[in-house]
């Protein structure tokens, strides 16, 4: 009785995995079932097709296989907004609310499974945050959507002009992709400030509650995990920069001047699960398109309306990998030992993320054999990192391919590592064996 009890309680459909797994799951059928009412159409589509925009919708991917801005009208457009908003705000809050709908209370146990995921400092309230969360999305969407109406409205109109800043500053801040206008960013009104607006609400959404939330209360010092978030940001905005304008230093895909430096500097961010395109990527090189499918799986951080395997995991790999090569048997990050379990949980990480990878590239490989091999890895990438960028593909996919990009953006919002720690859980056992060695190299 004891051990069905366990199960029962705290298997995989009771933890946090399997409640956001729940939400994101019965939110797109219901975003896809408002989407088909003739309402939110301007005119007619598959039901697979809209069950796809509602997942990506929901799980901040921006993969789409209809138009949005020509395809949707004003309240289809509102139903995706809201389910956006709805999936962006990351495990943390979706989790918390989803446990709250369950119970008066959360629990010990439900407030650490809630932090662990979400790399929440001990001394932070969850309830707190909570609020923070909120009060922050609304105040920095509100302000996003002030300074693109400040271009949009003379353009479009006041309607119009306001009903696209606030679609495109929801869509931004939680690194969805999403895009009212058909080449997304790339001949918008409004040019490099526009673009420069997107790129810091998408930047800002992708570092992390857990960073914000420190940076704008009063703390004696940044917490590790703050400072690796803010450092690792500006490294690798940096040097995605100079990367892609080192590929692209002989194509004209970036532009000419300083709309070089923005069209760069932009991708590089995007790249990371936002989405937004203000160059078109078929005309990048293989160098750059490798290069962005490597920062898709980096992803953004944890706790943030973006995906991947992580900044901080990234970071934590690297770190280890430099502690093997000096020889030593510990590893120092910001003059802090850090646990092997730590360095354990980040290789799990890469290599259940590795191992998805692989497997689903040569699914949608067998699937579309007539389709370019880098094409559809780039697009299982975008879809796992729910990163949303696309190089032609996602309308061109069969029936069985889409339904697989839905199940692979579904796994990439929940995250492959929470299901994985949800499913193969187990409590931990006293015994421990004797010591080994093994060769290696």
């Amino acid at each position: 009785m004891a051990n069905s009890s366990v199960v029962s309680r705290y298997g995989f459909w009771g933890s946090a995995g399997g409640a956001l797994f729940i939400f994101f799951t019965a939110g797109s059928l219901l975003g896809a079932a408002l989407l088909t009412l003739p309402i939110s159409r301007t005119q007619d589509a598959g039901f697979l097709d809209l069950y796809f925009t509602a997942v990506s919708a929901i799980t901040v991917t921006g993969l789409v296989t209809l138009d949005t801005g020509s395809d949707f009208t004003a309240f289809g457009q509102i139903v995706i907004a809201l389910l956006i908003q709805a999936g962006g705000l990351g495990y943390m809050l979706t989790g918390t609310l989803v446990l709250l709908g369950r119970h008066r209370f959360i629990s010990l146990r439900q407030q650490s499974t809630l932090g662990a995921s979400n790399q929440i400092n001990e001394s932070i309230s969850v309830f707190r945050l909570v609020r923070f969360v909120v009060i922050f999305s609304l105040i920095t969407t509100l302000i996003v959507s002030l300074l693109l109406a400040c271009f949009w409205i003379p353009e479009f109109g006041w309607r119009q002009g306001i009903g696209c800043a606030a679609f495109h500053a929801v869509s931004a801040f939680n690194n969805a992709g999403f895009a009212i206008f058909s080449d997304s960013l790339i001949d918008v009104s409004g040019g490099n400030w526009v673009v420069w607006i997107h790129a810091l609400a998408l930047i800002t959404g992708g570092m992390g509650f857990i960073v914000i939330y420190e940076l704008m209360t009063p703390q004696k010092r940044l917490s590790i995990h703050s400072r690796l978030m803010i450092y690792g940001t500006l490294f690798l905005l940096i040097l995605g920069t100079l990367a892609l304008l080192l590929f692209e230093r002989n194509a004209s895909s970036l532009g000419s001047g300083l709309n070089r430096i923005t069209s760069a500097f932009f991708q590089a961010a995007t790249t990371r699960t936002a989405g937004f395109n203000s160059i078109d990527l078929n005309e990048m090189s293989h160098a750059s398109h490798v290069f962005m499918m490597i920062n898709m799986v980096i992803g953004a951080g944890p706790g943030s309306t973006a995906g991947g395997i992580r900044l901080t995991t990234f970071i934590l790999l690297l770190t280890g990998l430099f502690a093997v090569l000096q020889g030593r048997d510990s590893t120092r990050l910001l003059g802090r030992t850090l646990d092997v379990e730590h360095l354990l949980r980040a290789s799990g990480i890469l290599i259940l993320t590795l191992a998805l990878l692989t497997g689903i590239c040569i699914l949608l490989l067998a699937l579309e054999p007539e389709q370019d091999p880098l094409v559809i890895i780039f697009e299982v990438v975008s879809a796992l990192g729910t990163v949303g960028l696309s190089l032609g593909l996602t309308g061109d996919l069969q029936i069985a391919s889409k339904l697989l990009i839905i199940c692979v953006m579904l796994i990439g919002k929940v995250s492959p590592v929470l299901l994985f720690t949800a499913l193969a859980s187990r409590p931990e056992r006293p015994i421990r064996y004797a010591g080994g060695r093994i060769a290696l190299g």
